[in-house]
Protein backbone atom coordinates (compact mmCIF):
# COMPACT_ATOMS: atom_id res chain seq x y z
CA UNK A 1 0.00 0.00 0.00
CA UNK A 2 1.35 3.62 -1.35
CA UNK A 3 0.14 6.69 -0.75
CA UNK A 4 0.71 7.97 -4.47
CA UNK A 5 -3.04 7.96 -5.00
CA UNK A 6 -2.16 6.60 -8.70
CA UNK A 7 -0.57 3.56 -7.37
CA UNK A 8 -3.25 2.91 -4.37
CA UNK A 9 -5.55 1.35 -6.99
CA UNK A 10 -4.06 -2.30 -7.48
CA UNK A 11 -5.81 -6.01 -7.79
CA UNK A 12 -6.01 -6.41 -4.85
CA UNK A 13 -6.34 -3.45 -3.41
CA UNK A 14 -9.08 -1.15 -5.54
CA UNK A 15 -9.39 -3.28 -8.89
CA UNK A 16 -13.10 -4.65 -10.11
CA UNK A 17 -10.52 -6.61 -12.68
CA UNK A 18 -9.10 -8.85 -9.41
CA UNK A 19 -11.00 -11.85 -10.08
CA UNK A 20 -13.80 -13.62 -7.87
CA UNK A 21 -11.85 -16.70 -6.16
CA UNK A 22 -15.39 -18.47 -5.57
CA UNK A 23 -16.91 -20.58 -8.46
CA UNK A 24 -14.45 -20.83 -10.88
CA UNK A 25 -12.50 -24.01 -11.36
CA UNK A 26 -9.32 -23.04 -11.87
CA UNK A 27 -9.46 -20.38 -8.99
CA UNK A 28 -10.85 -22.79 -6.36
CA UNK A 29 -8.20 -25.27 -7.05
CA UNK A 30 -5.59 -22.58 -6.58
CA UNK A 31 -7.72 -21.51 -3.58
CA UNK A 32 -6.74 -24.82 -1.85
CA UNK A 33 -3.45 -25.24 -3.31
CA UNK A 34 -2.25 -21.98 -1.56
CA UNK A 35 -3.87 -23.09 1.65
CA UNK A 36 -1.69 -26.44 1.63
CA UNK A 37 1.46 -24.42 0.69
CA UNK A 38 1.14 -21.61 3.14
CA UNK A 39 0.71 -24.57 5.99
CA UNK A 40 3.29 -26.06 4.89
CA UNK A 41 5.26 -22.73 5.17
CA UNK A 42 4.19 -22.35 8.57
CA UNK A 43 4.74 -25.61 9.71
CA UNK A 44 8.60 -25.39 8.62
CA UNK A 45 9.13 -22.26 9.86
CA UNK A 46 7.78 -23.76 13.72
CA UNK A 47 9.68 -26.39 13.10
CA UNK A 48 12.99 -24.37 13.00
CA UNK A 49 13.74 -25.21 9.63
CA UNK A 50 13.66 -21.82 8.42
CA UNK A 51 14.52 -20.94 11.75
CA UNK A 52 17.37 -18.18 9.86
CA UNK A 53 14.42 -16.15 8.79
CA UNK A 54 11.61 -16.35 11.28
CA UNK A 55 12.63 -12.99 12.74
CA UNK A 56 9.42 -11.89 14.50
CA UNK A 57 6.14 -13.43 15.93
CA UNK A 58 3.19 -11.73 17.57
CA UNK A 59 0.24 -14.19 18.26
CA UNK A 60 -1.24 -15.11 14.66
CA UNK A 61 1.35 -12.50 12.73
CA UNK A 62 4.63 -13.84 11.36
CA UNK A 63 6.96 -11.42 9.83
CA UNK A 64 10.23 -12.12 8.35
CA UNK A 65 13.03 -10.80 6.02
CA UNK A 66 13.88 -13.92 3.98
CA UNK A 67 16.41 -13.53 1.08
CA UNK A 68 14.97 -15.73 -1.61
CA UNK A 69 11.43 -13.92 -1.27
CA UNK A 70 13.26 -10.33 -1.45
CA UNK A 71 15.35 -11.66 -4.04
CA UNK A 72 12.21 -12.60 -5.98
CA UNK A 73 10.22 -9.65 -5.46
CA UNK A 74 13.32 -7.53 -6.39
CA UNK A 75 13.24 -9.13 -9.69
CA UNK A 76 9.77 -9.51 -10.45
CA UNK A 77 9.56 -5.64 -9.93
CA UNK A 78 12.43 -4.93 -12.11
CA UNK A 79 11.46 -7.28 -14.91
CA UNK A 80 8.15 -5.49 -14.46
CA UNK A 81 8.82 -1.48 -14.32
CA UNK A 82 12.29 -1.15 -14.95
CA UNK A 83 13.54 0.38 -11.71
CA UNK A 84 17.10 0.60 -10.94
CA UNK A 85 19.66 -2.20 -10.50
CA UNK A 86 20.99 -2.62 -7.07
CA UNK A 87 23.38 0.36 -7.03
CA UNK A 88 26.48 -1.81 -5.64
CA UNK A 89 26.73 -3.71 -8.38
CA UNK A 90 30.33 -3.41 -10.92
CA UNK A 91 30.70 -3.29 -14.86
CA UNK A 92 30.83 -6.93 -15.34
CA UNK A 93 28.05 -7.89 -12.32
CA UNK A 94 25.87 -5.54 -13.54
CA UNK A 95 25.98 -7.11 -17.12
CA UNK A 96 24.77 -10.90 -15.48
CA UNK A 97 22.50 -8.98 -13.75
CA UNK A 98 21.02 -7.14 -16.28
CA UNK A 99 20.72 -10.49 -17.94
CA UNK A 100 19.33 -12.31 -15.19
CA UNK A 101 16.30 -9.64 -15.15
CA UNK A 102 15.94 -10.46 -18.48
CA UNK A 103 15.17 -14.06 -18.04
CA UNK A 104 12.83 -13.20 -15.53
CA UNK A 105 11.36 -10.58 -17.51
CA UNK A 106 10.66 -14.00 -20.04
CA UNK A 107 9.51 -16.27 -17.47
CA UNK A 108 7.24 -13.50 -15.43
CA UNK A 109 5.38 -12.38 -19.13
CA UNK A 110 2.45 -11.04 -18.43
CA UNK A 111 1.29 -12.72 -15.69
CA UNK A 112 0.44 -10.99 -12.00
CA UNK A 113 1.59 -12.76 -9.17
CA UNK A 114 -0.92 -11.74 -7.22
CA UNK A 115 -3.49 -14.54 -9.09
CA UNK A 116 -0.53 -16.63 -11.03
CA UNK A 117 -0.47 -19.76 -10.01
CA UNK A 118 2.82 -21.25 -10.48
CA UNK A 119 4.15 -17.71 -9.24
CA UNK A 120 1.89 -17.49 -5.81
CA UNK A 121 3.23 -21.72 -5.20
CA UNK A 122 7.15 -20.08 -5.78
CA UNK A 123 6.24 -17.39 -3.59
CA UNK A 124 5.21 -19.60 -0.93
CA UNK A 125 8.15 -21.84 -1.44
CA UNK A 126 10.76 -19.69 -0.96
CA UNK A 127 9.24 -18.05 2.06
CA UNK A 128 9.44 -21.08 4.12
CA UNK A 129 12.66 -22.00 2.81
CA UNK A 130 16.04 -20.45 4.74
CA UNK A 131 20.02 -21.87 3.89
CA UNK A 132 21.67 -21.52 0.66
CA UNK A 133 19.92 -23.93 -1.60
CA UNK A 134 16.33 -23.35 -3.07
CA UNK A 135 13.53 -25.23 -2.40
CA UNK A 136 12.53 -28.25 -4.59
CA UNK A 137 9.85 -27.04 -7.17
CA UNK A 138 11.04 -23.87 -8.22
CA UNK A 139 10.57 -23.59 -11.93
CA UNK A 140 13.46 -24.13 -13.99
CA UNK A 141 13.76 -20.76 -15.76
CA UNK A 142 13.54 -18.79 -12.65
CA UNK A 143 15.37 -21.53 -10.76
CA UNK A 144 18.23 -20.81 -12.76
CA UNK A 145 18.15 -16.98 -12.41
CA UNK A 146 17.89 -17.17 -9.22
CA UNK A 147 20.97 -18.88 -8.44
CA UNK A 148 22.92 -16.70 -10.95
CA UNK A 149 21.95 -13.99 -9.01
CA UNK A 150 21.62 -14.47 -5.52
CA UNK A 151 25.67 -13.61 -5.16
CA UNK A 152 25.19 -10.52 -6.93
CA UNK A 153 22.70 -9.56 -4.73
CA UNK A 154 23.98 -10.70 -0.94
CA UNK A 155 27.58 -8.60 -2.32
CA UNK A 156 25.61 -5.40 -3.59
CA UNK A 157 22.59 -5.07 -1.95
CA UNK A 158 20.69 -7.88 0.31
CA UNK A 159 22.69 -6.51 3.81
CA UNK A 160 20.95 -2.84 3.38
CA UNK A 161 17.39 -4.64 2.32
CA UNK A 162 17.73 -7.10 5.18
CA UNK A 163 18.42 -4.06 7.82
CA UNK A 164 15.67 -1.70 6.63
CA UNK A 165 13.09 -4.88 6.27
CA UNK A 166 14.85 -5.61 10.27
CA UNK A 167 13.98 -1.95 11.45
CA UNK A 168 10.39 -2.01 10.05
CA UNK A 169 9.30 -5.17 11.66
CA UNK A 170 10.79 -3.64 15.22
CA UNK A 171 8.68 -1.04 14.70
CA UNK A 172 5.99 -3.34 13.90
CA UNK A 173 6.42 -5.33 16.86
CA UNK A 174 4.87 -3.43 19.27
CA UNK A 175 2.01 -1.86 17.52
CA UNK A 176 0.73 -5.57 17.11
CA UNK A 177 1.72 -6.39 20.55
CA UNK A 178 -0.55 -3.99 21.38
CA UNK A 179 -3.13 -3.67 19.42
CA UNK A 180 -3.58 -6.86 16.63
CA UNK A 181 -5.92 -9.27 18.49
CA UNK A 182 -8.13 -5.63 19.79
CA UNK A 183 -8.37 -4.94 16.34
CA UNK A 184 -8.86 -8.69 14.42
CA UNK A 185 -12.17 -8.72 17.01
CA UNK A 186 -13.18 -5.28 15.65
CA UNK A 187 -12.90 -6.28 12.24
CA UNK A 188 -14.29 -9.60 12.99
CA UNK A 189 -17.67 -8.03 14.28
CA UNK A 190 -17.82 -5.62 11.30
CA UNK A 191 -17.54 -8.50 8.66
CA UNK A 192 -18.98 -11.34 10.52
CA UNK A 193 -16.34 -13.33 9.06
CA UNK A 194 -13.30 -14.90 10.89
CA UNK A 195 -9.81 -13.32 10.51
CA UNK A 196 -7.05 -15.53 8.94
CA UNK A 197 -5.87 -18.01 12.02
CA UNK A 198 -2.14 -17.88 10.25
CA UNK A 199 -0.48 -14.92 8.85
CA UNK A 200 2.56 -15.11 7.01
CA UNK A 201 4.06 -11.33 6.34
CA UNK A 202 7.40 -11.04 4.07
CA UNK A 203 8.87 -7.88 4.48
CA UNK A 204 10.63 -6.92 1.19
CA UNK A 205 11.88 -3.36 -0.50
CA UNK A 206 9.21 -4.34 -3.23
CA UNK A 207 6.01 -6.04 -3.25
CA UNK A 208 4.66 -6.01 -6.66
CA UNK A 209 3.12 -2.68 -8.11
CA UNK A 210 1.01 -1.38 -5.04
CA UNK A 211 3.96 -2.11 -2.43
CA UNK A 212 1.55 -5.33 -0.65
CA UNK A 213 -0.37 -8.21 -1.14
CA UNK A 214 -2.53 -10.79 -0.27
CA UNK A 215 -3.29 -14.69 -0.85
CA UNK A 216 -4.12 -17.55 0.81
CA UNK A 217 -7.59 -18.24 3.03
CA UNK A 218 -8.88 -17.66 6.26
CA UNK A 219 -6.15 -20.69 7.50
CA UNK A 220 -3.68 -19.22 6.26
CA UNK A 221 -2.82 -16.12 4.71
CA UNK A 222 0.55 -14.65 3.20
CA UNK A 223 1.24 -11.20 2.82
CA UNK A 224 4.20 -9.73 0.89
CA UNK A 225 4.41 -5.92 2.02
CA UNK A 226 7.13 -3.37 1.60
CA UNK A 227 9.46 -1.89 4.28
CA UNK A 228 9.71 1.07 1.93
CA UNK A 229 6.63 2.12 0.89
CA UNK A 230 5.61 5.39 2.37
CA UNK A 231 2.11 4.06 2.65
CA UNK A 232 3.15 1.40 5.51
CA UNK A 233 5.45 3.29 7.63
CA UNK A 234 5.13 4.25 11.19
CA UNK A 235 1.46 4.13 12.92
CA UNK A 236 0.72 2.91 8.82
CA UNK A 237 2.26 -0.29 9.29
CA UNK A 238 -0.47 -1.18 11.79
CA UNK A 239 -3.42 -0.42 9.75
CA UNK A 240 -1.21 -1.84 6.81
CA UNK A 241 -1.17 -5.33 8.70
CA UNK A 242 -4.65 -5.71 9.53
CA UNK A 243 -5.96 -3.99 5.89
CA UNK A 244 -4.03 -7.21 4.07
CA UNK A 245 -5.26 -10.04 5.67
CA UNK A 246 -8.30 -8.38 5.31
CA UNK A 247 -8.43 -9.20 2.16
CA UNK A 248 -9.33 -12.73 2.70
CA UNK A 249 -12.53 -11.78 3.69
CA UNK A 250 -13.50 -9.06 1.27
CA UNK A 251 -13.17 -9.37 -2.20
CA UNK A 252 -14.92 -7.39 -5.32
CA UNK A 253 -18.30 -10.04 -5.92
CA UNK A 254 -18.04 -12.73 -2.43
CA UNK A 255 -17.38 -12.59 0.89
CA UNK A 256 -18.31 -9.57 3.24
CA UNK A 257 -19.40 -6.81 0.92
CA UNK A 258 -18.64 -7.71 -2.03
CA UNK A 259 -21.74 -10.01 -2.59
CA UNK A 260 -23.64 -7.62 -0.38
CA UNK A 261 -22.96 -5.05 -2.87
CA UNK A 262 -23.46 -6.57 -6.21
CA UNK A 263 -26.75 -8.11 -4.66
CA UNK A 264 -28.14 -4.54 -3.39
CA UNK A 265 -26.95 -2.54 -6.40
CA UNK A 266 -29.33 -5.55 -8.56
CA UNK A 267 -32.00 -4.90 -6.68
CA UNK A 268 -31.64 -1.59 -6.89
CA UNK A 269 -30.68 -1.50 -10.83
CA UNK A 270 -27.68 0.53 -10.13
CA UNK A 271 -24.56 0.20 -11.44
CA UNK A 272 -21.65 0.37 -8.45
CA UNK A 273 -18.76 2.70 -9.56
CA UNK A 274 -15.67 1.00 -9.95
CA UNK A 275 -13.72 -0.16 -6.47
CA UNK A 276 -16.67 0.42 -3.59
CA UNK A 277 -15.52 -2.81 -2.28
CA UNK A 278 -12.11 -1.67 -1.60
CA UNK A 279 -12.96 2.19 -0.04
CA UNK A 280 -15.06 0.14 2.40
CA UNK A 281 -12.14 -2.26 3.31
CA UNK A 282 -9.84 1.24 3.45
CA UNK A 283 -12.25 2.66 5.21
CA UNK A 284 -12.35 0.14 8.19
CA UNK A 285 -9.29 -0.95 8.37
CA UNK A 286 -8.33 2.98 8.61
CA UNK A 287 -11.22 3.64 11.19
CA UNK A 288 -10.95 0.78 13.45
CA UNK A 289 -6.82 1.37 13.12
CA UNK A 290 -7.46 5.46 14.45
CA UNK A 291 -9.55 4.11 17.20
CA UNK A 292 -7.03 1.77 18.67
CA UNK A 293 -4.47 4.60 18.30
CA UNK A 294 -6.64 6.81 19.84
CA UNK A 295 -6.88 5.27 23.36
CA UNK A 296 -3.14 4.43 23.35
CA UNK A 297 -2.58 8.38 22.75
CA UNK A 298 -2.09 9.10 18.85
CA UNK A 299 -5.17 11.46 18.63
CA UNK A 300 -3.92 12.63 14.92
CA UNK A 301 -4.27 9.78 13.10
CA UNK A 302 -5.18 9.84 9.78
CA UNK A 303 -6.57 7.29 7.88
CA UNK A 304 -5.41 6.14 4.27
CA UNK A 305 -8.33 6.41 2.55
CA UNK A 306 -8.27 10.26 3.65
CA UNK A 307 -5.38 10.75 0.78
CA UNK A 308 -7.39 8.95 -1.44
CA UNK A 309 -10.50 10.93 -2.09
CA UNK A 310 -9.62 13.16 -4.72
CA UNK A 311 -7.23 10.72 -6.80
CA UNK A 312 -8.71 7.15 -6.23
CA UNK A 313 -12.10 7.24 -4.76
CA UNK A 314 -13.44 10.55 -5.88
CA UNK A 315 -17.63 11.07 -4.86
CA UNK A 316 -17.03 8.07 -2.05
CA UNK A 317 -16.10 10.46 1.44
CA UNK A 318 -19.43 11.65 2.08
CA UNK A 319 -21.64 8.69 1.81
CA UNK A 320 -18.38 6.50 3.49
CA UNK A 321 -18.31 9.15 6.13
CA UNK A 322 -21.95 9.38 6.53
CA UNK A 323 -23.06 5.58 6.57
CA UNK A 324 -20.30 3.03 6.84
CA UNK A 325 -19.56 5.69 9.71
CA UNK A 326 -22.85 5.62 11.12
CA UNK A 327 -22.68 1.68 10.65
CA UNK A 328 -19.27 1.31 12.44
CA UNK A 329 -20.87 3.56 15.37
CA UNK A 330 -23.74 0.86 16.03
CA UNK A 331 -26.67 3.60 14.73
CA UNK A 332 -27.40 1.47 11.78
CA UNK A 333 -27.27 -1.37 9.79
CA UNK A 334 -24.78 -3.13 7.38
CA UNK A 335 -27.59 -3.95 4.79
CA UNK A 336 -28.84 -0.41 5.47
CA UNK A 337 -25.34 1.40 4.86
CA UNK A 338 -24.85 -0.78 2.14
CA UNK A 339 -28.05 0.35 0.43
CA UNK A 340 -27.31 4.13 1.45
CA UNK A 341 -23.68 3.72 -0.30
CA UNK A 342 -24.85 2.39 -2.97
CA UNK A 343 -27.38 4.59 -3.93
CA UNK A 344 -25.27 7.76 -3.60
CA UNK A 345 -22.23 6.03 -5.64
CA UNK A 346 -23.54 4.20 -8.44
CA UNK A 347 -23.70 5.55 -11.75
Amino acid sequence: MILDTLKLHSYPRGSDNFPDRRGHPFLSALHMTVAVLTLSAHAALASGTAQANALIDVGRYHLQSNPWVNLHQRLLYEASFKTDPPAGLKRSALSKWTSVVDSYRNFLGKRNPIVDHELIAMNLALSGTAGADLPPGIPQPAASALKTAMPLYRTAQWEKDDRINRFWMSLARPLLESAAEELIAANEKVYGLPFPKRITVDVCSFAWEFGAYTVGTPEAAHVVISSTDPGSQGFRALESLLHEPSHILVAPASGAIGSDLVKTAAELNLKMPRGLWHAILFYTAGELTRRALAERGVTDYAPTITLMYKGVYPGFQKPLETHWQAFLDGSVSRDAAIREIVKETAH
